[in-house]
């Protein structure tokens, strides 16, 4: 089975992946927790895939976390429940796969269930070899955000992943923050302790999973020569690997996901991405609903920080440069 994790305004976003996920599993449960409050869904909305609610599945007092957070970090606090629930509802599955809601399937994913044969959970790196150039985010910045992208995962049944969920949910439900001088990164950077802490972690390079903004400029497009309309299995990586799924979070809004100001990588220099996006964003549309993306989040009152383009972010970087100059200036000392 396969689970996303949203908000009403990303349903659309989840609709996709499960309409791209059901064409290759079409027997498969494909299911949404809903980390908002579902009484808020507009009148006459018909999720056609199961729904798992954040009232029902996360821990505590929602109250309090949500005063706690803003909806990112809300969001991914509640990600490990959510797989917990889901597990727990559909209790004869024997493996789970998480992916964001901005995930879109290009292929069956066999491979991903032979992986998980011989292991309790699988992680896919970030970067797979180390930048070369003074560009951001470099191997330092990946520290702060985690090595392993929570974008997504996949589980075997059993006790070992019942221990891992549960340790994960107890870290998260109270420190899923974004702060780098505190060491947190949402769920993210947790998952750096699985394959110290738990047996059966398995690491996948396979440049065909998770083609993403991150590892982009490790990853070149094409198309096969049998198939050139990029609708189904016809994507390859790097000349010979098939694309299995991609994850479009910070290509289709620039300023979402840890990214946003990153130097590597331009859209429009890319004519193979810019062809698997416009593919993207067809597939999107047949399940956007202005209704839904018009919806604020219930739970994560903090506010989103604002993404800075331009002179303010010329004048906030100054701004910041001259602050450490400051904390350095040595000062006179009087005896």
């Amino acid at each position: 089975m396969l689970l996303t994790v949203c908000t009403i305004a990303q349903l659309p976003d989840a609709l996709t992946l499960g309409s791209s996920f059901r064409q290759h599993h079409p027997d498969e449960s494909f299911i949404i927790g809903l980390a908002d409050d579902a009484t808020r869904l507009p009148a006459g909305f018909q999720c056609p895939y199961p729904l798992l609610t954040a009232l029902e599945s996360m821990p505590g007092d929602l109250g309090v976390l949500s005063a706690r957070y803003t909806p990112t970090e809300f969001t991914a606090a509640g990600k490990p429940s959510f797989i917990r629930a889901a597990f727990a509802r559909f209790p004869n599955e024997p493996y789970l796969l998480y992916a964001d809601p901005e995930t879109f399937v290009y292929r069956p994913l066999t491979s991903v269930y032979a992986r998980l044969d011989s292991a309790t959970a699988l992680l896919t790196p970030h970067i797979t070899r180390p930048p070369s150039d003074a560009n951001w985010p470099d191997e330092k910045a990946m520290q702060n955000v985690g090595l392993y992208s929570a974008g997504f995962l996949a589980f075997r049944s059993g006790a070992e992943t019942d221990r891992l969920l549960a340790w994960w949910e107890d870290r998260v439900t109270g420190r899923a923050f974004i702060d780098a001088c505190e060491g947190l990164c949402t769920d993210q950077l947790w998952l750096m302790h699985w394959p110290a802490f738990f047996d059966g972690i398995q690491i996948v390079k396979d440049p065909g999973w998770q083609v993403a903004l991150w590892n982009l400029p490790e990853r070149r497009l094409t198309l096969s020569a049998e198939r050139r309309d990029g609708t189904t299995a016809d994507w390859l990586v790097n000349g010979s690997t098939p694309l299995v799924f991609a994850n479009f979070r910070g290509l289709t809004n620039p300023d979402a996901g840890f990214f946003p100001h990153q130097t590597r990588f331009r859209t429009g220099d890319r004519a193979d991405v810019l062809k698997l996006l416009a593919n993207y964003q067809r597939s999107l549309h047949l399940h956007e609903q202005p209704t839904l993306r018009a919806m604020t989040p219930t739970f994560g009152n903090k506010p989103e920080p604002v993404v800075l383009r331009g002179w303010r972010q010329t004048m906030a970087t100054a701004a910041r440069q001259l602050t450490t100059f400051i904390d350095k200036v040595p000062l006179p000392v009087f005896r």
